[in-house]
């Protein structure tokens, strides 16, 4: 007999939680098991998944091919089974969307593109592009305007399947704020928004103040966890004032649990999402 599913809650379980689980050289978890796990070991009925966790022919040909079709088509249908919902995709490696050489970006839009279909496939309302310019010295104007120019391209693509496209706050241009948010703005695309990272910000700036400004344009969090103290709070981060932020704007969720600690990996998905429900009244 198949168990009901849990209330809808607005705590989903990024895959990323579980890194070391499908790096693992024995016997790694594979996305078809992802779901099934999210729903019995956690309790957890929403997730997202990662683009380096795909299979071969699904990350290089995706939605295109009747292999990666054939694997979507069972990774949905593990979703299904387990009642549990894949919200998005966090693509990576897939070129430079803020590169100045403007065929290096082209290519970079293009690879992004083929995921547009894959989240359509699997039911999902967005993918996390990375803003791009990682690596590249300072960071200039016409970085900025090449991530924008991208942006806005894959936005215009995206929307054609009801699909929106996400800045994170995930390094190169995205680690500036305000570069963020001006590419966000430049777009004006109700299908291009942020996925706001609670940390992902260089040692200089105010976390807060960073998701403060990026707030506005979130559609995801991902409620990225390290360590707990004894009370079961965060010590280095004042997730209450990031809630906050996050509820004066309106944003509802979901949001994302990504646990990048040293504790295993069961512990600090379970101690993350409690500490959410506490707050969030979940």
């Amino acid at each position: 007999m198949t168990a009901s599913p849990p209330q809808m809650s607005r705590i989903a379980l990024a895959g990323w939680s579980l890194h070391r689980r499908f790096r693992r050289s024995v016997s790694p978890l594979t996305l078809l098991d992802f779901p099934q796990i999210a729903r019995e070991e956690f309790g957890i009925a929403q997730i997202e998944l990662n683009s380096p966790f795909f299979s071969y022919e699904a990350s290089h040909d995706p939605a295109a091919s009747p292999v990666a079709a054939g694997w979507l088509d069972g990774l949905r249908s593990a979703a299904e089974q387990a009642q549990v919902r894949i919200v998005g995709v966090a693509v990576d490696h897939h070129g430079d969307l803020a590169s100045a050489d403007e065929q290096t970006r082209r290519t970079a839009v293009a690879q992004h593109a083929k995921w547009i279909q894959v989240c359509e496939h699997l039911g999902s309302s967005y993918f996390r592009a990375n803003s791009g310019a990682k690596g590249v010295g300072p960071v200039t104007d016409e970085h900025e305007a090449a991530c924008a120019t991208s942006f806005a391209e894959l936005a215009e693509r995206a929307a054609q399947y009801n699909v929106s496209v996400l800045m994170e706050n995930h390094w190169g241009l995205s680690a500036d704020p305000e570069r963020m948010v001006r590419v966000l703005r430049s777009v004006d695309n109700d299908y291009c928004g942020a996925l706001a990272d609670f940390r992902n910000w260089p040692e200089t700036v105010d976390p807060h103040q960073a998701l403060s400004m990026i707030a506005p344009f979130a559609r995801v969090v991902h409620a990225k966890f390290l360590t707990f103290n004894e009370h079961g709070n965060d010590p280095d981060f004042d997730t209450p004032r990031a809630l906050d932020i996050l509820q004066r704007v309106g944003f509802a969720g979901p949001y994302a649990i990504e646990f990048e600690g040293q504790l295993d990996d069961h512990e600090g998905v379970v101690r993350s999402e409690r500490l959410l429900r506490r707050l969030l009244k979940d």
